[in-house]
């Protein structure tokens, strides 16, 4: 879990967690439990594996600042849940997860916090296994089968539980809805590691020795997860340039995109969005008058359009999708910018969508965008608004153009902003 800072209510839930993890280790200790002690040797090939994955993780997820790292080393501590007892499991993951948070240089809450995490979820997790494992039945035959099913079904729950709720202690979120953003980021990551975890312990227990074989796969899936990624910043790199294209034809409509976009940025961590989402409306917010780049420069600059030059500006949205339009992973950034113009009335463009049928990232960057329009010098009005009149309008349009909740709220970082003297994201000469 990382974090730029944790208030008081976060080191309280943090404790609590720390608590909990003691009780799993005191119930340990007082449980009976017929699970094997590791050699030396294997605990020590192990813990340097699951240190070495955990350091470079394959996925970060977010809820506004705060993040939380998936890596490949679930599969390894699953396995260790099923192979070892509680006792010496808990051991290793403390070391893992302490040892690589000290590498990776988190702060001394959050190596509490995740090293209180994965004791209470792998101390559990043993603890369920090997309390419905018989040894001599098949790691997959009647009550073994059933204890591996249990085993992983507490691992993902708990490990849900315990972070969505810091997760919602820190952004004020409601738990139930960053259990379900939980859901949606990690099943599939979950529903690859946690078989080959199980596929991991299955073949300890018949030689050690296979352990080392395994290696490459570790590695493949590593590399086909990083890659995943890889593809999707790609193809933003590639659209991106698209608008340095925009940016050679009119330079202050790309400055104003770049401004958009970070007060995009802000709206979607004061939000406490995730981060698929938040990134997803961010590169929307790079792209959304991409359009524009087929447009005549003439008209870009004119003082006043007829109606048919106004209705080729209006299909700009369009434009913009259509040049995103086969780029897979990008399918969700494009409804976005079709949408940006829409108003929450159901009277924008193109397709009169109203209220929350408009995707929410067309709604915020339809309140960024028309704010920073509203401040800055265009060629259709002698000069630009205040920041105060273009905050008065944004109010006068709650509702109308805008949706209320967000314009509450973004006005509110916009007054943030003044009240610390910082102009940093506003247009030069902007007047307050």
């Amino acid at each position: 879990m990382e974090s730029e800072r944790i208030p008081r209510s976060g080191i309280a839930y943090i404790c609590v967690s720390t608590l909990l993890a003691g009780f799993v280790v005191w119930l340990s200790l007082r449980t009976e439990i017929a699970g094997s002690s590791p050699h030396w040797i294997w605990f020590a090939v192990i813990l340097a594996c699951s240190m070495a994955a955990e350091i470079y993780p394959v996925v970060s997820l977010a809820f506004g600042p705060s993040q939380v790292e998936l890596s490949v080393s679930l599969a390894l501590t699953f396995a260790v849940a099923c192979i070892w007892s509680p006792l010496p499991a808990m051991a290793l993951v403390f070391l893992q997860t302490v040892s690589g948070d000290i590498i990776t240089h988190k702060s001394l809450t959050k190596i509490i916090f995740n090293a209180t995490l994965y004791v209470t979820v792998i101390g559990g997790t043993s603890l369920i296994y090997h309390y419905y494992d018989v040894a001599a039945l098949g790691f997959l035959e009647g009550r073994n089968l059933l204890a591996l099913l249990l085993a992983a079904a507490y691992y993902v729950v708990s490990e849900w539980i315990i972070l969505s709720g810091l997760f919602a202690v820190l952004e004020h979120r409601s738990p139930f809805s960053v259990i379900v953003s939980f859901i949606r980021q990690t099943s599939l990551n979950l529903a690859a590691l946690l078989p080959l975890g199980a596929v991991i312990a299955v073949l300890f227990r018949e030689n050690p020795l296979v352990f080392l074989f395994l290696a490459p796969t570790f590695f493949l899936l590593y590399y086909s997860l990083k890659r995943e990624q890889m593809l999707r910043s790609q193809t933003q790199s590639i659209l991106e340039k698209l608008v340095d294209v925009l940016e050679s034809k009119s330079p202050e409509t790309a400055r104003h995109s770049k401004r958009v976009r970070d007060w995009v940025v802000v709206i979607c961590e004061d939000l406490g969005m995730e981060s698929s989402v938040t990134d997803t409306v961010i590169q929307a917010a790079v792209l959304h008058d991409l359009g524009k780049v087929g447009l005549d420069d003439s008209l870009l600059r004119k003082p006043g359009l007829t109606a048919d030059e106004f209705h080729q500006i209006m299909e700009h949205p369009g434009v913009s999708a259509g040049l995103m339009e086969g780029l897979t992973l990008f399918e969700e950034g494009r409804s976005i910018v079709l949408h940006h113009h829409e108003r929450y009335d159901g009277n924008g463009y193109p397709d009169h969508l109203k209220g929350d049928d408009i995707p929410l990232g067309a709604r915020i960057i339809a309140v960024a965008d028309s704010f920073d329009a509203m401040v800055s010098v265009r060629p259709y009005r002698a000069r630009s608004l205040s920041i105060t009149e273009a905050v008065g309008i944004l109010e006068d349009e709650k509702g109308a153009q805008f949706d209320p909740a967000l314009v509450t709220g973004f006005i509110k970082l916009v007054r943030i902003r003044v009240d610390k003297g910082d102009f940093s994201n506003f247009p030069v000469g902007v007047r307050v």
